[in-house]
């Protein structure tokens, strides 16, 4: 298959090299020269600095969408536009303006649609959704998610002052870098009811967006999930504790596990990550599910209309943190 990738940063970088390690072909856009010649150097493939006419190749399977937030919509029409399947990175775009005209349209034209969730791939949260759907905890009573990483290690060879996420005109901000949280809260107990979010600049880093987020998701069945976000913890954390009437899952990004206890039975298991795994692994598993996808003609379980309620609780979130008064859904 053939593949175009709008956007040679770190994770257009990464689908590059997977695309080609998975044996298809790529080929890649970027404004930018810079980028341009260094994924050229870098994969020896070829190069656009103009996006219409990339896309105009007519041997295309699919497009993955790796530029900044705030012009996804723009690329998105251009590619829905052509009836080409595509893969985008979250969040699906920083506004909900004209995405139902657009997911009408990737119906009406039986595209396949995939927005990227690879938390949903990695051993760890795909471990605690496997374990609460065999009811391993009994009913879930209340969740703790968080998800924290120092802002300036996250690209340290750019400065972290002129990246996206610093950027409110470019759609930064911890709420939308950390939608993979709201994902994965929406994805295990469905979207919530009523909710609630305090959001700080803290002014340490000197930037334009939130860097610390705190919310609340409240669910009609009692079920309540707390989130935790930031632009400043070292090292970069992650995890998920839930607490059922019947026992616990904890998984934590640091100590590579998944800590199950059931009460009835006693059982008590901590289940380490797979000999060598890594971090690519995870993007590796979402690109063939995508691949397999596009392939069979089916939907995406992360598919645009999933990319559409992650980004609307998003926004709610931020909307709660602007008025401080819980949303109500």
């Amino acid at each position: 298959m053939q593949f175009a990738i709008v956007g040679c940063g770190s994770i257009g970088s990464r689908h590059i090299y997977n695309l080609l390690q998975l044996g298809h072909q790529v080929v890649a856009y970027n404004r930018g020269q810079k980028r341009r010649n260094a994924v050229e150097q870098q994969f020896g493939i070829p190069t656009y600095d103009c996006l219409d006419s990339m896309l105009d190749l007519n041997n295309l399977d699919a497009v993955v969408i790796c530029s900044p937030n705030s012009i996804h919509i723009e690329n998105l029409a251009l590619i829905i536009g052509r009836g080409l399947h595509f893969f985008i990175e979250k969040p699906l775009a920083v506004a909900l303006d004209g995405l139902d005209e657009l997911e009408i349209d990737v119906a009406e034209k039986g595209l396949i649609s995939h927005v990227g969730t690879n938390m949903r791939f990695h051993f760890g949260p795909r471990t605690v959704k496997e374990k609460l759907d065999a009811s391993f905890i009994g009913r879930p009573l209340w969740a703790n998610f968080w998800g924290g990483m120092y802002l300036p290690d996250w690209h340290p060879t750019e400065n972290y002052r002129d990246m996206y996420s610093a950027s409110k005109k470019l759609g930064g901000g911890a709420i939308l870098d950390f939608i993979h949280e709201i994902d994965l809260i929406s994805w295990m107990f469905g979207e919530p009811d009523l909710l609630a979010a305090m959001a700080v600049n803290s002014d340490w880093l000197d930037i334009e967006t939130e860097d610390i987020v705190d919310a609340i998701f409240g669910y009609k069945n009692g079920m309540q999930v707390n989130l935790h976000m930031d632009y400043l913890q070292r090292p970069f954390q992650r995890g998920i504790h839930i607490v059922g009437d019947k026992g616990s899952i904890r998984w934590d990004l640091i100590e590579e596990s998944v800590q199950l206890i059931n009460h009835d039975s006693q059982e008590k298991k901590i289940l380490k990550y797979p000999l060598g795994y890594t971090k690519n692994d995870m993007y590796i598993a979402q690109m063939e599910y995508f691949i397999q996808c596009v392939q069979d003609k089916t939907i995406s379980t992360s598919s645009f209309g999933e990319g559409k309620t992650a980004l609307n609780i998003a926004l709610n979130l931020k909307k709660s943190a602007v008025s401080n008064e819980f949303i109500k859904r």
